[in-house]
């Protein structure tokens, strides 16, 4: 099968999971999902940022017309209504949402009732599943772009697909492609930075502004994005460094210090602050016994924790720490970019002082904070299952499929509550859930 077939049958597999993903009971639309699609709103059909008149019947279609602004929204400068979230992905979709809503309400008036309750549709669903299928595209542009380092890495057209489709289809990839997260677009932006420094060594100028813009909006998409902006910025100077390559290290500069003034200019706009606001706000020291405690505390629970660990769901990335041998002794280069990169986001996450919110995500799915950097974590998880032995490999590979089918059979056992007792422990019972470990504070 040539390259290109085998990609698009990749990418063909993965949207038809996705889209069946959709026709089962989700949380989709709940959580920080509908606060973005508000925002989406403002700018695409008022041309504003004030959040004044974007919620509750105002927006029929957010939230099913009852949504409350809650503690989303704050009064910023001279009083003015304001998220509390970043607007790079609302800017992103606006164009997006200037289509689907009036599509939305052209279905709902030519599709007959019947029809619709048949589907169990309505239309805020119908405008959501419709917003989904948006979402599982960019997740098939991430799969391909997977699909190529795989090969790039040594991987056989067959191998590439196959650990690609395990990738892309488990948690957490799985249900944050088809949610209104920032997670997935960070994930894809991220890759595709990484993908063009690291692995294909871009060329030109124009090329390298784009990177360089690509790399200072993942910070306009998420405060927290900062931990991908920093060593990809760094990445990208390092392998631009000498005299030969100093237009296109211009270039690449230019293009991340532009969009961090843009984030910059619309922080200190909303709150009369150049960084800090109601999400990106640093904590006081708690000392350094309370500090390292905490990390300690997130960083297993990030891991391991019974609702939001990452392992706990997705036990292929276990191999990951296997598959840093192998890729270390052949691109070298490539390890030590995905181990920094990775490494530096996470400590920033783990950290109390950066980090106010917390590691678990509130109500989300499992590994919402780790999926930015899935990807690469699954370039090691390639390697690992080419270096365990067979038997094993395949046990953890079964596992994980056991696992993800299950998730995409019932994707709501993905969503907890955060109080120390994961959803699925509904179905397993107490005596095996109290042997897993809860790191939520109760």
């Amino acid at each position: 099968m040539p390259t290109s077939g085998a990609r698009r049958a990749l990418q063909a597999m993965v949207m038809l999971a996705l889209w069946g993903l959709l026709t089962h009971g989700t949380h989709a639309g709940t959580g920080d999902e509908p606060h973005y699609l508000a925002i989406t709103h403002s700018i695409a059909f008022d041309g504003d940022l004030d959040l004044a008149n974007n919620y509750g019947a105002a927006e029929p279609l957010v939230g099913g017309g009852v949504l409350q602004p809650e503690s989303h929204v704050r009064p910023g400068a001279g009083g003015v209504i304001r998220p509390v979230h970043d607007v790079g992905m609302p800017l992103v979709f606006a164009p997006v949402v200037r289509v689907l809503v009036p599509v939305t309400n052209l279905l709902t008036r030519i599709v007959p009732e019947s029809a619709m309750q048949w589907a169990r549709l309505n239309p805020p669903v119908l405008y959501r599943h419709l917003l989904s299928l948006v979402m599982a595209m960019f997740a098939t542009v991430l799969a391909g772009m997977m699909f190529d380092a795989f090969v790039l890495l040594g991987a056989s057209q067959k191998t590439a697909l196959w650990v690609t489709a395990l990738l892309a289809l488990s948690p957490p990839l799985l249900i944050f492609s088809i949610l209104f997260f920032t997670e997935l677009l960070s994930a894809l932006l991220c890759f595709v930075v990484f993908f063009a420094i690291a692995m294909r060594d871009a060329k030109g100028a124009a090329r390298w502004w784009w990177l360089g813009c690509a790399t200072g909006f993942l910070f306009l998409i998420h405060a927290r994005n900062v931990g991908l902006t920093l060593p990809l910025a760094a990445l990208g100077l390092y392998h631009l460094r000498g005299r030969a390559r100093r237009h296109e290290a211009a270039a690449f500069i230019a293009g991340v210090a532009a969009l961090v003034i843009v984030r910059t200019a619309v922080n200190y706009w909303f709150w009369g602050t150049l960084v800090s606001g109601p999400h990106a706000r640093v904590a006081d020291w708690p000392g350094v016994a309370a500090l390292l405690g905490e990390m300690t505390t997130r960083k297993l629970g990030l891991l391991v924790d019974q609702e939001f660990g990452l392992l706990t769901y997705a036990p292929v990335y276990a191999c990951a720490l296997a598959g840093a041998i192998p890729l270390w002794t052949t691109r070298r280069d490539v390890a030590v970019a995905i181990v920094l990169t990775s490494m530096f986001y996470v400590t920033l996450i783990i950290c109390p002082v950066t980090n106010v919110h917390g590691w678990s995500g509130g109500w989300n799915p499992a590994g919402r904070f780790l999926t930015p950097i899935a990807p690469l974590l699954g370039l090691f998880v390639f390697a690992g299952l080419r270096l365990l032995p067979r038997g094993l490999s395949i046990a953890i590979v079964g596992l994980q499929i056991a696992i993800s089918a299950y998730a995409w059979q019932h994707p709501k056992v993905l969503w907890n509550d955060g109080d120390g007792r994961a959803a699925f422990c509904e179905r397993l019972g107490d005596r095996v859930c109290d042997l897993l470990p809860s790191f939520v504070s109760r």
